[in-house]
């Protein structure tokens, strides 16, 4: 949908234990009146959820957890039946939002972790829905902030996309999340969840979210990225038979997105049924979509609004491809080193075709490629 904002959301402790007025089974020590008091366990035996805490005269009072039928689970204090104060709810794959709840929704600061522990979001709620200003970070480190609209969603004109270096950025308008108009700018340091300060690098050119299509690889073909520009340029590779490639414009650490793979979205079936000589500049998005940059859009005359399609094949790369979601582009590839690459250094990745080591015999890859292999596997 273009939406460069984090995907992680709240989730109000209504919508988590509606019981669709199921009674619960209940266990633990109960009062004289029979209701639970002191530690006991509320289950929900239709929907598979179950509370474990605190109780007094039959509400919750005190920590507890809600574990869900999910695989997530809710934790906190508990004051009248409801969650207020600080509380933490788990995901099944250990994503995780932490902050503080009013009448049993976040109400307050908050901080929201990936799976890996990676911080996701920076922020403020009201009654459920963020408020304020706002950071989110995607699984790139790249970053939206700004002040978010009455939804919660990153929405206005001061809103700013910050690539994972944390220096270069877009600012301008954005809706929902998508970038509509914006400026191409470097922040005066690394960003550090502050307002940032920066100065404009492109005041002639405005860049907006552009996804391309089956014909048409972009609105702006020839407005650079100066996040990549300042990562790479282009040059005659220094691979045999190679003509250009992808070199690193300064020294490039581990791990870094470094280059962008944007082309024209084709099907499977149609890239299969090709000659491999259309083929030269393919790549799998997903298992639906394949992004090509056709011969018309393959030299920087014509096309160099990215630059990922120029880096060449080798079986001892020094990057690999990896998805990214880009505020102009949308959903493309990456290239992203996996060692420490030095300035000069040619970018290389494994172009893996079909996904398997060739054998000999494979008769479906071009022949470049299959000697490269054998060639390869004799060291």
């Amino acid at each position: 949908d273009g939406s460069v904002a984090g995907t992680m959301s709240d989730d109000s402790l209504d919508s988590l234990i509606e019981s669709d007025e199921e009674e619960p089974i209940c266990f633990g020590k109960k009062n004289s009146d029979g209701q639970l008091h002191g530690r006991g366990t509320q289950q929900w035996v239709g929907k598979g959820d179950r509370f474990e805490g605190h109780f007094c005269a039959g509400v919750k009072h005190g920590r507890g957890c809600f574990y869900f039928s999910d695989g997530s689970h809710l934790s906190g204090s508990f004051r009248d039946d409801v969650l207020e104060g600080r509380g933490i709810y788990t995901r099944d794959d250990g994503s995780q939002i932490t902050g503080h709840y009013r009448n049993g929704e976040l109400h307050g600061q908050s901080t929201e972790f990936g799976a890996n522990g990676a911080i996701t979001f920076q922020g403020q709620y009201t009654d459920g829905t963020r408020d304020g200003y706002c950071t989110a970070y995607d699984e790139y480190n790249a970053v939206i902030v700004g002040n978010v609209d009455t939804n919660g969603a990153f929405s206005g004109d001061s809103i700013f996309y910050i690539y994972p270096d944390h220096l270069h950025a877009f600012v301008g308008q954005f809706i929902d999340g998508v970038m509509m108009k914006a400026k191409s700018i470097k922040l005066d340091s690394a960003f550090s969840n502050k307002p940032p300060s920066y100065k404009i690098i492109d005041d002639n050119n405005t860049y907006r979210h552009n996804s391309s299509t089956y014909d048409c690889i972009s609105n702006d073909p020839l407005l650079p990225d100066s996040y990549e520009q300042g990562n790479v340029f282009v040059s005659q590779s220094k691979i045999p038979g190679a003509s250009e490639g992808l070199f690193a414009k300064t020294n490039l650490d581990e791990g870094r997105v470094v280059s962008f793979y944007n082309g024209i979205r084709l099907t499977h079936e149609e890239v299969d049924s090709r000659e491999w000589s259309l083929n030269g500049n393919t790549i799998s998005l997903d298992e639906d979509c394949v992004l090509d940059v056709p011969s018309r859009w393959s030299t920087v005359d014509t096309y160099r609004a990215s630059l990922g399609h120029k880096v060449n094949h080798s079986f001892n790369p020094n990057c690999q491809y990896d998805l990214f979601n880009h505020p102009r582009f949308g959903k493309i590839k990456c290239i992203k080193t996996l060692r420490r690459v030095d300035t000069g250094e040619e970018l290389t990745c494994c172009y893996d075709y079909n996904h398997h080591k060739p054998s000999n015999n494979t008769v479906d890859l071009p022949e470049w490629y299959l000697a490269d292999f054998r060639k390869w596997s004799k060291n």
